[in-house]
């Protein structure tokens, strides 16, 4: 007995008002069971299937004489199919094994049966209800029973209360009696089907009683949805764990656990409301999967050894000497630009990194010449004189001149401005480099930093030294060797192979994820809205590594010509197959979005419900009230609609939870076969990835290259032909249940005969069909695509059968790929607060494409979009000297443009820290103390567009403060009493900066910066202790504790003078980012929205023009020629993941906002968290809407245009205009202007205004005919030729519109335009809430006022009609 579920289940009674009995169950203890287990091993092994009578006395207990040899050792396996034995193979699932345990459940159950057909007691018509313990209830089952219980017909046999493993809402549920009463209103309907093959009676029995029913031989009905489920709350007797992975769940459950009770109780239950990439992971939640990941280790072990090589050069004496005193610059570097990329990559940074060393140096010799050439000679002499004057006997004259020079006995104001001079224009020139291209950064940094030291020490030399850059040069060097080495020996990686690992690793798998979780959802109950809620932000976070891997592919294509690889694949087949990611992208985003328009459908229901419940006031009226509009008044237009539309889908079983079984079952194949491809294509990437070598320099074998081939082709054809049957024959499936309101021989929906009828029949409500529609399409655009993406693979196996020598070929084209501005190339300056591009704007955005060699093959030319941007306050020049004074003009705006003042930041701040260096009662302080440290650091800091500074400034000194207590730990440690063991400071700072260096190589970008900067810190320490001890200097500043704080106060010196800067002309702050950023991304969604619409319209315009253009694929590179649309959709995905990535970098300044200080008061979290949620949202509706552009014919986009209100002018107007006046009152926390129109009224409202002008003339109703007119027009709202109340642009539905292939595409397009404008309405009461909205009380009176008479005018009093009945 499980004393465990004992508990429970007595609670459940109690709660519920229940009577049952307990019958123990046997255990595999029991005699019975092993004598079971021996008598079905002993038939098998000597009887075939025939020869076995189930039904003779004794059957198991005594079984027949054994006609064969003695019984076998293997495992049994279960029987699944009758008179049929399966052989036990080791492949065999070990739910298909008969164990003991299995067996004690099946005689247990069998025995319960048997006491039941013995009970004398019990009359023909008495039911009897058999439970497991460990089951959960409805909590109003008694309502939900009593109400199918009537619809029983005479003679049933079974009533399965809970089910799974099977669809049993296939068939059409059963009519309920004239008096029978619904008791769900809106809520997921309880209905009684016919069984199909109902498993989970959770009991080894229940295949038997499925074939007992399937054979006709009993007569079963199963309640759908479940009412009874199992908990899974313990460990199962039967299986591993909890049992099988199937888990349902209920509307209102019972809460038979206390402990869960608890945790729903619990305050920390409100983050669950957050989308899973919203919730902060765990802060070291990485390092496990670091560690898990071969190449992630090798990578680490290899910046490891490179930071322990160029630590040892620092200590050994010879090389120390050669470095000087900036000897520890190597380890440095090692840290901030580690080995840990494709050895051309890190050679071609490197090359920028010297080149901009080089333009330092020289720009800096060139002021020391400019500044020797002013000096003041007699000045010099006089100094000279005093310095002559001032030795003292017995020291090194050397020494003692080294010291007057830094002392700044030798200073000249003259030569000092020269320098100064030189060094604002170097260093705004560097810094407008560095703004204007990005990938540059270090060139610009690194020549800024010996800019620094020459035009810093230079000053106080009186005679040249053009050879001061060397202390940097010299060091940088040095680790440039050594890094280059570790990529060559340990563990090498080419550009091509990490290309092709990051296409499985982060694009094939994530894509993987989502497939998995698509299955995972419609195989599951849609009202169980947790459990779909879970797999939804499952989703989101595959997506965004589907969206960050092809940035990152996308990135890195581009680089993958400039280097000598080994391989099969060379960069053009790289190229080739970086030209489908976008194209699969979009689709793989479609999945996705499925799963959040039913998740957001469930959402709705819920508020219905809470609205509903809390006006009631009444737990136990929870179902009724739901058609109760909430308390304070009426619902909208919109929330009437949405609940006539449910009531009507929950009576006649057309809901989630009756159509997803069908969308699982008709997908089944082709999502295996999707599930096989990319299987398929990972194997053939990793043997593209394997024994690149070996497989060079060995005889190709043939045979095993033809097998692959196979694979890779019977995979391929498996697709195509599952594609092909789910298009014809599976895909309607989901038609089945609504066949019965059209007539089969004609195909129109069915009229009424009766004289008391309405003028047409009842019609289903199809807003559940359409977006299970959105389903069928999006499933089938991926599967096109990845068969596109299959047969390239394909294609290519069979070109490059072995690997080959591919020679570099892209130098003619590195200038472009250098100057290159795209968005998707981030984090170049790991130390920068701030970024690269503005996240608070989209006007400089680069159009450039990511496939370089696309155009190539493309036909379609699409015309540049055109500012309509002018000078209000001048005409256009006429004249030259008005031309020159515009050009001049452009020069003085330069000043003003975000590159321009980052420039200015740069050479201020530079300038600043700059001056001590040459003011003679500053100079030893300054060159004693090291102050070129934070001149550099400052510099290091800036970034051309404010990020959260506050938050980021906080990070590096967080950074800093850890290194430094690292630091003198290592010291300390490697030292210990003396001054220091060269074996010791290289192990242990190897060994406590490693932990750093990974941090580095694998934590979250918002991560990166505090290990940065805390390893950085700790090299600074231990490398100054080194060099203060060991090598000789002018001012030694200690070691350990006296000397780390003053190098850790530079570095904060450093980045507080470059965060004041930042911080003018105002500062921004996290919360501030937010919301300008989010104000952005509002303004380019709608942009984007713009433009498809444009190009939709064009289309249409085509089509009216007798165009009818289209790119067929064929020849053997038809993937490099794709259809017109299909452009689009790889032109547009540059924007879309522009604002994916926008908002994928707002996820750290969602969090860290919360923590600043609030001195206006709370930051509104919450609120803000639930905009960026929302646009993400419009994000994925917006990219499916974009795709299933492209599968419209020209007929189609027609009917799309004229024949639904959603592309009504001005319809469309009030859309691009409220998404407008979003984006400025949030760029600018402006107050909403008073009452902007609801969208989704406004689609009602267009919707029931101009039917004549969208479907042709139309009879107007007579007014002495209004009732009956009125109420077919209401009924008309919730039809099966609408979506949420707007017209699919059919006059009248059809069982062959049903069936058209193009409608998926034409309802995905629906569907995704009407959750765009759900969107931009939830948008707009989230920015009310946040920015206020203005009133006029007049205004706002004659506003209801008028609306209410515009509901009498044109909607014949909609929300009366479509109210409660």
């Amino acid at each position: 007995m499980r004393t465990d579920r004992r508990k429970d289940m007595e609670h459940l009674r109690k709660t519920l008002g229940l009577r049952w009995t307990y019958m123990e169950a046997a255990d595999t203890s029991n005699p019975i069971v092993n004598k079971i287990l021996h008598s079905v091993r002993l038939i098998r092994d000597t009887h075939s299937p025939k020869d076995i009578n189930p039904w003779s006395p004794g059957f198991l207990t005594s079984p027949p004489p054994a006609r064969g040899p003695p019984p076998s050792s293997p495992p049994i396996p279960c029987a699944t199919r009758n008179n049929t034995i399966t052989l036990y193979t080791a492949s065999l699932p070990e739910f298909k094994i008969l164990t003991l345990a299995r067996i004690a459940c099946w005689y247990s159950h069998v025995s319960v049966i048997q006491k039941i057909a013995n009970d004398r007691t019990l009359r023909p018509d008495d039911t009897v209800l058999v439970l497991e313990d460990d089951v959960d209830m409805e909590r109003d089952i008694h309502q939900r029973l009593r109400h199918v219980w009537s619809f029983l017909p005479a003679g049933w046999d079974i009533v399965y209360l809970g089910h799974c493993w099977s669809n049993e809402g296939a068939s059409a549920p059963l009519t309920p009696p004239e008096n029978a009463t619904a008791i769900n209103g809106t809520l997921p309907g309880t209905h009684l089907h016919p069984s199909q093959r109902p498993l989970c009676t959770h009991a080894s029995i229940d295949r038997a009683i499925s074939w007992l029913i399937q054979s006709g031989r009993l007569r079963s009905f199963s309640v759908v949805p479940s009412v009874v489920v199992q908990r899974k709350a313990g460990k199962s007797d039967v299986m591993p764990g909890t049992g099988s992975q199937w888990k349902s769940s209920l509307v209102d459950e019972m809460a038979v656990s206390e402990e869960k009770t608890q945790a729903q109780r619990s305050p920390m239950a409100e983050s669950m409301h957050l989308p899973s990439h919203l919730k902060a992971p765990g802060f070291f939640s990485w390092i496990l999967p670091a560690l898990k990941s071969r190449r992630t280790l090798k990578t680490w072990i290899r910046c490891c050894i490179a930071l322990a090589a160029t630590l040892v050069l620092m200590v050994a004496n010879k090389t120390l000497t050669n470095m000087g005193q900036a000897a520890f610059f190597a380890a440095i570097v090692a840290v901030m630009l580690p080995p840990s990329i494709a050895l051309s990559l890190f050679i071609l940074g490197i090359v920028t990194l010297l080149l901009g060393m080089l333009i330092g140096w020289a720009w800096g010799n060139a002021a020391m010449a400019a500044g020797l050439a002013v000096r003041n000679q007699a000045r010099l002499a006089q100094q000279q004189q005093q310095a002559q004057a001032s030795l003292v006997e017995g020291i090194p004259r050397a020494i003692q001149y080294q010291k007057f020079i830094f002392q700044g006995m030798f200073l000249d104001p003259g030569t000092s401005a020269v320098y100064g001079a030189f060094f604002f224009v170097g260093t705004f020139a560097l810094g407008t480099l560095r703004a204007f291209i990005p990938k540059l950064a270090l060139l610009s940094v690194f020549g800024s930093i010996v800019l620094d030291i020459v035009c810093s020490y230079g000053p106080l030399f009186p005679t040249a030294q053009y050879t001061l850059a060397k202390i940097f040069i010299i060091p940088t060097c040095y680790y440039v060797a050594i890094a280059i080495a570790t990529l060559v020996l340990i563990f090498p990686e080419s550009l091509n192979r990490v290309w092709l690992t990051s296409l499985q690793n982060e694009f094939i798998d994530p894509t993987e994820q989502i497939l998995s979780y698509l299955s995972r959802a419609v195989e599951s109950v849609p009202s169980d809205t947790k459990n779909w809620a879970e797999i939804t932000d499952l989703g989101y976070a595959a997506r965004q590594k589907v969206v960050t891997g092809t940035q990152d592919l996308l990135g890195q294509i581009s680089t993958t010509d400039l280097e000598i690889s080994v391989g099969r694949l060379g960069p053009a087949d790289l190229r080739r197959i970086s030209r489908e990611l976008k194209s699969l992208m979009f689709r793989v985003a479609g999945l996705h979005a499925f799963l959040i328009f039913v998740n957001k459908s469930n959402a709705e229901q819920t508020a219905l419900t809470t609205a509903a419940t809390s006006n009631s006031g009444n737990s136990t009226a929870k179902a009724a009230s739901a058609s109760v509009p909430p308390s304070g008044g009426a619902w909208d237009r919109y929330t009437v609609l949405q609940h006539q539309i449910r009531a009507r889908e929950s009576k006649y079983g057309h809901d989630f939870d009756s159509l997803m079984p069908l969308l699982a079952s008709s997908s089944a194949d082709l999502r295996s076969a999707c599930d096989a491809a990319l299987l398929s294509i990972k194997d053939w990437i990793r043997d593209c990835n394997s024994w690149r070598w070996a497989g060079f320099f060995k005889k190709h074998n043939k045979i095993e290259g033809d097998k692959r081939q196979q694979v890779l082709v019977e995979r391929l054809e498996t697709l195509q032909m599952a594609l092909e049957r789910y298009r014809e024959v599976e895909r309607l499936g989901l038609i089945k249940p609504f066949e019965g309101f059209f007539d089969p021989v004609t195909g129109l929906k069915l009229k009424s005969e009766g004289p008391n009828e309405k003028h047409t029949t009842e019609m289903f409500a199809a807003r559940s069909l359409y977006i299970c529609f959105v389903y069928s399409y999006a499933l089938d655009a991926f599967a096109e695509r990845l068969s596109k993406f299959l047969a390239i693979a394909v294609d290519l196996d069979a070109r490059r059968p072995k690997p080959r020598l591919w020679a570099p070929s892209g130098f003619g084209k590195l200038g472009r790929k250098l100057m290159s501005r795209r968005e998707v190339d981030r984090h170049v300056v790991p130390l920068a607060i701030g970024t690269s591009n503005d996240p608070t704007s989209f006007e400089n955005r680069s159009e450039e494409s990511d496939d370089e060699d696309e155009e190539e093959a493309e036909v379609l030319e699409i015309p540049k979009e055109k500012s309509a941007r002018k000078n209000p306050d001048a005409l256009p020049p006429t004249t030259a000297f008005g031309r020159f004074f515009l050009l001049l003009g452009n020069v003085f705006r330069f000043f003003k443009s975000p590159e321009g003042i980052f420039g200015l930041r740069h050479a201020i701040v530079s300038l600043a820290l700059w001056i001590p260096s040459v003011c003679s009662s500053s100079a030893w302080f300054y060159y004693g103390n090291r102050g070129l440290w934070a001149l550099i650091m400052a510099q290091t800091g800036l970034a051309v567009y404010a990020g959260d500074q506050i938050a980021g400034f906080f990070v590096r000194i967080a950074g800093t403060i850890l290194g430094l207590l690292v630091g003198m730990a290592v010291w300390y440690i490697g030292a210990g009493s003396g001054n220091g063991n060269p074996y010791g400071i290289v192990v242990a700072t190897t060994a406590f900066t490693a932990p750093f260096l990974l941090g580095r190589l694998a934590a979250p970008p918002q991560q990166m910066m505090l290990w940065v900067m805390t390893a950085v810190t700790v090299v600074f320490v231990v490398g100054y202790s080194w060099i203060d001890t060991h090598f000789p200097v002018l001012v030694s500043s200690g070691v350990g504790v006296t000397l780390g704080w003053k190098r850790a106060l530079l570095v904060i010196i450093g980045f507080t003078a470059g965060f004041i800067v930042m911080m003018f002309p105002r500062p921004t702050s996290s919360r501030t980012l937010v919301r300008q950023t989010l104000a952005a991304t509002t303004g380019e969604l709608g942009h984007i929205l713009a433009v498809e619409v444009e190009a939709l319209l064009a289309e249409e315009a085509r089509a009216r023009a007798g165009h009818y253009e289209k790119v067929s694929f064929v020849g053997e590179k038809s993937d490099q020629k794709a259809s017109p649309k299909e452009q689009r959709v790889r032109r547009i995905a540059h924007r879309v993941l522009v604002v994916a990535t926008r908002l994928q970098d707002l996820d750290q300044s969602l969090l860290t906002a919360r923590f600043e200080p609030g001195l206006q008061g709370l930051w509104p979290h919450s609120k803000y968290a639930a905009l960026y949620s929302t646009q993400t949202k419009l994000l994925s509706s917006l990219t499916l809407f974009t795709g299933a552009f492209t599968q419209l014919n020209t007929k189609w986009c027609s009917v799309l245009v004229h024949q639904t209100p959603f592309l009504n002018p001005n319809l469309l107007s009030d859309i691009f205009s409220n998404i407008s006046i979003l984006s400025y009152a949030l760029a600018g926390a402006h107050p909403l202007p008073p009452s902007l129109p609801r969208l989704r009224d406004r689609v009602v409202y267009h919707e029931r205004l101009a039917p004549p002008t969208l479907r042709g003339p139309k009879k107007l109703p007579d007014a002495k005919s209004s009732d009956t007119d009125s109420d077919t027009e209401s009924e008309l709202e919730y039809m099966a030729d609408k979506v949420d109340g707007s017209s699919l642009g059919f006059e009248e539905i059809s069982l062959d519109i049903l069936k058209d292939g193009q409608l998926p595409a034409h309802a995905t397009a629906l569907v995704a335009l009407s959750s765009i404008i759900s969107l931009v309405d939830e948008m707009s009461v989230i920015v009310r809430d946040l920015c206020g909205e203005m009133t006029f009380q007049g205004f706002a009176e004659f506003h209801r006022d008028f609306l209410g008479r515009e509901e009498k005018a044109i909607g014949a009093g909609f929300s009366s009609e479509m109210g409660p009945r």
